[in-house]
């Protein structure tokens, strides 16, 4: 059997042959396309988790966990800084700290300003410590005063609580009450204190003392005379009391004069 040729059919296998090789190439190129593609469709669900390396089921768990940490800092940033500003508010100054400096008398001394009545024990003790006061701060002012006036009061204070004193210890013993025979730490400061002032200074803060002194000291008294319960305590108090009234009228009178 003959195999017939034709020019055409002979051009058209010669063109097959040379085409073929560009052909195979672009089906392999289409190919890799499609894989690469195939691969880079993943869910962003997907790409959340192998960013973190771990499974997206579980969304926002650590930023909530940074958050919670995040406030827990901020509250313990500064702790007792409240504390801490309220006592610096608080730690003002007294501006009469000169004046206020002298607080002789038992009553103004251990702040006894309530309703309910002492005792006739706390009104022995702290009568007696008020008096020893009394007199130590006269013997100053008989001392630093500037003022025959001023002197002179001092002089007063040191005679009259002496025998007050005297007369109260007695009393103290027959009720079985230990007394001092000398001033508590916090009497004693404060005649250490007025002990370091001298001339006008000393006068000004000593009869402002002795004024509000007297005036809770007179009080105080009063009280005692009006409700204690030992009969001898009651009588002595208002045996008393008219002597730390004048005292009291007296230096009254001496401020206003313009001794201050």
């Amino acid at each position: 059997m003959k195999t017939l040729t034709h020019p055409a059919l002979a051009t058209v296998a010669a063109l097959a042959l040379t085409l073929s090789p560009v052909l195979l190439a672009q089906q392999a190129t289409t190919s890799m396309d499609q894989s690469d593609s195939s691969r880079s469709t993943n869910t962003p669900a997907d790409q959340h988790a192998d960013a973190n390396g771990s499974s997206a089921s579980q969304p926002g768990t650590l930023e909530k966990n940074d958050s919670k940490d995040g406030a827990s800092e901020t509250r313990d940033a500064n702790p007792g800084t409240a504390a801490t500003d309220s006592a610096a508010q608080s730690a003002t100054k007294d501006p009469n700290a000169t004046d206020n400096a002298m607080t002789s008398s038992g009553m103004s001394s251990t702040g006894h300003e309530s309703a309910k009545p002492l005792s006739d024990k706390q009104f022995i003790m702290m009568a007696a410590q008020g008096g020893m006061t009394e007199v130590d701060l006269g013997k100053v002012a008989t001392e630093n005063g500037s003022s025959s006036q001023v002197k002179g009061f001092g002089a007063r204070m040191v005679k009259d609580h002496s025998m007050a004193d005297d007369e109260l210890k007695s009393i103290a013993e027959k009720k079985g009450v230990t007394l001092s025979s000398s001033l508590d730490a916090k009497h004693q400061a404060m005649v250490d204190k007025m002990s370091k002032l001298s001339g006008p200074a000393f006068d000004k803060a000593y009869i402002n003392g002795m004024v509000r002194d007297h005036e809770k000291t007179v009080a105080m008294f009063k009280e005692e005379s009006e409700s204690g319960q030992d009969p001898e305590v009651k009588a002595f108090a208002a045996k008393t009391l008219p002597t730390l009234e004048d005292h009291l009228t007296s230096i009254e009178q001496l401020r206003s004069s313009g001794v201050k």
